[in-house]
């Protein structure tokens, strides 16, 4: 196991529960927007905070022991092929959409983005944007943006504590204000904002749109109003997730005394502690102590929870 520092980001919509809720030591910084737990992306890269390489890059622990060890997709591009990060929305997020990988590395020399949502906490009316609600075109996107009424063209959904959404390249989408969640997604930055409710950022000028590009990638056809989905059993919750990234299997642990957890991945997976502490042990290891906000690498098949703790799951 391979504890990871993260990388905080504080833009204007940010507020205070990454480091409230989630016990994260963000310092002296005043609001948190995002934490970037796992990121091999060079706009903010995780950091090892464990064991041999404590200190590294993560980038620079895979060229040491090889990128081999994550995959066809991260030997080719030096690169992990996802990303892990915590959203803490206080404000409404822009109205966006996000390239698919061919697009983003023709126009961003970056990866595209299909991502999920796992809804850690959720105050009461909390919701999200996904997809058109009708069947638009360019002209009316255009227009909408323009006269302030794009909202009135999207699925509109009140979202709750535990529910997870699948969020494709293409497909318009917004976090609302008062949603705190885990984000997986392709390793990118690549994000084209079409409407950001008229605000001012720190220097005093309406942060940028990317109308042109955003025209380019959006799916422009009426989405099924989509439900936040889960797969459960008697104390794992879990959902698979298909795309560009292949296979990748999202799960989540509420162990209580002891708990076997299994890593299927060929490659390896990631463990984050979402509430509790305890010890996790693998395969031929000695116990680790895990707590609260802790983010960790896993290199072994099968892991033994001890303690009280939730612990959201990653492996592909």
């Amino acid at each position: 196991m391979i504890r990871l520092k993260s990388v905080y980001k504080t833009m204007l919509w940010g507020g205070r529960r990454i480091r409230d809720d989630l016990q994260k030591d963000t310092g002296d910084l005043p609001k948190i927007a995002e934490s970037w737990e796992v990121s091999t992306h060079p706009k903010g890269e995780s950091v090892v905070d464990s064991g041999e390489y404590a200190g590294k890059k993560l980038s620079e622990l895979f060229d040491a022991i090889g990128w081999d060890h994550a995959g066809e997709y991260a030997e080719k591009h030096k690169q992990l092929p996802i990303m892990i990060k915590y959203i803490d929305a206080r404000e409404n997020l822009s109205i966006q959409v996000h390239p698919g990988e061919r697009y983003a590395r023709k126009h961003e020399n970056d990866g595209g983005k299909n991502e999920m949502w796992y809804v850690l906490e959720a105050d009461e009316g909390a919701y999200v944007y996904l997809g058109f609600n009708r069947d638009v075109t360019k002209q009316e996107v255009r227009t909408a943006i323009k006269n302030g009424t794009i909202e009135s063209l999207l699925n509109k959904i009140f979202v709750k504590k535990g529910e997870v959404f699948y969020i494709p390249a293409g497909t318009v989408h917004a976090i609302g204000a008062g949603c705190l969640m885990c984000e997986i997604q392709q390793t990118s930055d690549a994000t084209y904002r079409l409407y950001d409710y008229g605000r001012i950022d720190e220097n005093g000028k309406p942060r940028p749109l990317h109308i042109k590009k955003a025209m380019d990638v959006l799916n422009l056809r009426r989405m099924p109003v989509p439900t936040g989905r889960s797969v459960t059993s008697a104390n794992c919750k879990a959902r698979k997730m298909l795309g560009v990234l292949g296979h990748l299997t999202v799960s989540e642990y509420n162990a209580s005394g002891e708990y076997m957890l299994f890593n299927p991945s060929a490659t390896f997976g990631v463990a984050l502690v979402l509430e509790g502490e305890g010890e996790m042990q693998g395969s031929g290891e000695t116990p680790t102590p895990i707590s609260q906000g802790e983010s960790w690498l896993l290199t072994s098949h099968r892991y033994l929870i001890t303690g009280a703790c939730r612990v959201l799951v990653v492996t592909y």
